[in-house]
């Protein structure tokens, strides 16, 4: 028996809704007489799911640019991989792992991966709700495929994964409505990957799974996994991933920075074993001309240190992940700031700098302290036609032995 959401979720391919969603385009947002004039023509369900629609592809646009042709949830949308990080992860796939050509996505949710690797492989793609099943099948419909896309409503427990090349697992992080990273709170549970990697699978196939940037993947599953991976997109990282196989590959720690379409616009790769901690980059008693920063993935992967230490940089601080060189370097996922001044944290005193020097355009960093970047922007009233990067590292039980840093960013 198909539940009435299902039927009202499919209602939305209609010429009826068709017609209301272009009427929407212009109408947002609609007055109360408008939506009960709605909620009139095609009942109140479908009323609500109609106006929710238009407002997540608005939202979805940053995520997927043909957000206007797809259908969302509100779970959905949250905990979907962008197009782009999609689009890397399966060109990631089809060229480390050429002799694949099907692949199962588990818990595909609304289809931000599986969109992106149905243009390169057949796939299945699996959630356990009926409603989210029937709109990653949509999707895939809309974005188009090379081969065959099969969507099914099923608990990926139940299913048979002897005929599929590879598995890519996206564990619910929300399944009890809370948001988790620590991996005993998702859904399928440790113990179901625990089966897929004991299970010889990995002997012919192998597995990928997308998980918060945060969690702490359990010590005994590494002697299997070939690479995790951070992923930054759109400024922040994004998820982890961690890829099982029996590949002869190097057992990398990666963070990868993705553009827009796709690419890797860089890669910080250090092999397993030779990661570097803190007591290998020196301590700088003052800042020297440049100041660096390394990527949101790089700190995320825990990789920071290592990155200090290729380029030779000095520590500002032990505790902060800001770097500082007398030399002009262009390193991997980072980036470069042109010190002007440093000075001793003082609200007063930075808001004359600031006066003094016209500086309107004020790109606030910290690290350690409690307060917000609006809070003291709202503090010091930039006003000015020019432009700096002001740079705060401090205690968070004191801000009196805090750091102030202008620079300009390169």
């Amino acid at each position: 028996m198909t539940d009435q959401n299902l039927l009202n979720y499919r209602w939305l391919t209609s010429p009826q809704a068709i017609a209301k969603f272009d009427w929407l385009k212009t109408a947002l947002p609609l007055s109360p007489n408008q939506f009960v004039k709605l909620r009139d023509e095609v009942g109140v369900q479908r009323a609500g799911i109609l106006v929710a629609q238009m407002e997540l592809k608005q939202r979805a646009i940053e995520k997927f640019p043909r957000a206007e042709q797809l259908f969302f949830t509100e779970i959905g949308l949250q905990q979907s991989t962008d197009m782009a990080i999609a689009t890397f992860k399966a060109t990631q796939l089809q060229q480390d792992y050429p002799a694949v050509t099907h692949v199962t996505d588990l818990c595909c949710g609304i289809g931000g991966d599986l969109m992106a690797l149905a243009k390169s492989f057949d796939v299945i793609g699996v959630d356990i709700d009926p409603t989210t099943a029937w709109i990653a099948q949509h999707n895939i419909n809309v974005t188009k495929t090379i081969g065959t896309a099969k969507l099914l409503a099923s608990d990926a427990s139940n299913m048979d994964l002897e005929s599929t090349d590879w598995v890519h697992l996206d564990p619910d992080r929300r399944a009890d409505g809370q948001r988790h990273t620590a991996i005993e709170g998702y859904c399928p549970p440790p113990s179901f990957v625990e089966w897929l990697l004991t299970r010889n699978r990995l002997d012919q196939h192998g597995l990928s799974i997308k998980l918060a940037p945060a969690t702490q993947i359990p010590e005994h599953w590494h002697s299997k996994m070939v690479c995790c991976q951070w992923i930054q997109s759109r400024g922040e990282c994004r998820q982890q991933l961690a890829i099982f196989s029996t590949s002869s590959q190097p057992r990398t720690t990666q963070a990868v920075g993705v553009a827009a379409n796709g690419t890797a616009e860089w890669v910080f790769s250090v092999a397993q074993g030779k990661l570097h901690d803190s007591s290998d980059v020196a301590i700088a008693e003052t800042c020297k001309t440049y100041i660096y920063e390394p990527a949101p993935a790089i700190r995320a992967a825990g990789l920071n240190n290592s990155w200090a230490h290729q380029y030779q940089l000095d520590a500002i601080h032990r505790r902060f992940s800001y770097y500082t060189s007398n030399e002009l370097l262009s390193p991997t996922g980072g980036s470069r700031f042109r010190v002007i001044e440093e000075m001793t944290f003082d609200r007063k005193k930075i808001k004359q700098w600031l006066r003094v020097r016209h500086i309107g355009q004020l790109e606030i960093k910290k690290q350690g302290l409690r307060f917000s970047p609006a809070e003291l922007r709202k503090q010091l009233q930039p006003h000015g036609d020019n432009r700096i990067t002001l740079i705060i590292l401090g205690e968070a039980q004191s801000s009196d032995r805090a750091i102030a840093i202008m620079a300009e960013r390169e």
